[in-house]
């Protein structure tokens, strides 16, 4: 019931950075934790070094959910027709206890399902067979591993080039990635060392999707922005990664946190904390027109 003031720190998280205790009109109450998940009823647990709580069941139906919303989402598997409430209705019929198993669907079992046509039915199998040739960074992304971001699952993709190397990486060879801590490595680490996991990519591997073998690691079409290190902050006229990919193609790295490698940050409307640090850092700072003239030459 409290007023608070938030701002935006890393990428979108809200940091509760005041209380409105003026604002108080006694109807406040005191918020408890819950001790079972609201979806499955399961105990949640938390690390005594995060503040998060989570349910601790694999298989609550809640987090199924989540985890394929995520993995089909266009920043991942980028899958036509396989939005929430596809997603629901796949897991509330049972064709879907995994992420593994979007890529045993029938057209049957879509069919089945009420108020689906045959044209979303199509659709939705041809978006699954679609995403089968994304690039592994998208896959690495979708599988929903804790504190890998689109940004992280890029530079393990591009370090490893494959799905086998990566799970059979130490966590002090992730750690060599400039932008790979110890705690994403300790993270993507323990993933592939759960059975489970390790089945998922098989069956993955045995629908045909691509695990690296088929990306291109080609080089940069030129060296316009070698040996410099980007962030890009606030809001721009393109989304961020199209805007990283215009780096990257141009030999630049793009890295999602200021830090003293950090050589320029690009920053648009509404630019935060990563500005200000990059400014306290004394690191080059361009505003989307200088960032264009830059591209031209």
């Amino acid at each position: 019931g409290d007023i608070v003031v938030i701002e935006k720190a890393g990428e979108i998280i809200p940091a509760v950075v005041e209380v409105k205790t003026d604002r108080r009109t006694g109807d406040e109450r005191v918020f408890k934790m819950p001790t079972q998940c609201p979806a499955c009823g399961h105990d949640v647990g938390r690390d005594p070094e995060q503040v998060a709580v989570r349910c601790v069941n694999a298989s609550c139906p809640a987090q199924l959910r989540r985890r394929l919303e995520h993995f089909a989402s266009r920043g991942a598997m980028d899958i036509e027709g396989l939005g929430e409430a596809m997603v629901e209705q796949l897991v509330e019929h049972g064709f879907a206890r995994s992420i593994a198993d979007i890529y045993a669907l029938t057209a049957e079992q879509v069919a089945s399902i009420p108020r689906t046509g045959e044209k979303s039915v199509a659709n939705l199998l041809a978006g699954i067979e679609a995403s089968k040739a994304r690039p592994l960074w998208k896959l690495l992304f979708g599988l929903g591993i804790l504190h890998v971001g689109a940004s992280a699952a890029r530079s393990l993709a591009g370090h490893f080039h494959t799905m086998d190397k990566i799970a059979k990486a130490t966590v002090e060879e992730m750690e060599a990635i400039s932008d790979i801590g110890k705690i994403m490595g300790q993270s993507v680490h323990r993933w592939f060392e759960d059975s489970a996991n390790l089945e998922t990519i098989q069956r993955l591997r045995d629908a045909g999707l691509n695990l690296g073998e088929r990306d291109e690691h080609a080089a940069p079409t030129d060296a316009t922005l070698a040996d410099t290190t980007w962030v890009i902050t606030g809001t721009l006229s393109q989304p961020r990664e199209e805007i990283a990919d215009l780096i990257r193609a141009r030999g630049g790295k793009v890295t999602s946190a200021v830090s003293k490698k950090t050589t320029h940050v690009l920053a648009g409307e509404e630019a935060g904390s990563k500005l200000e640090k990059a400014q306290r850092l004394g690191i080059t700072v361009f505003d989307e027109a200088d960032f264009r003239q830059l591209l031209a030459g």
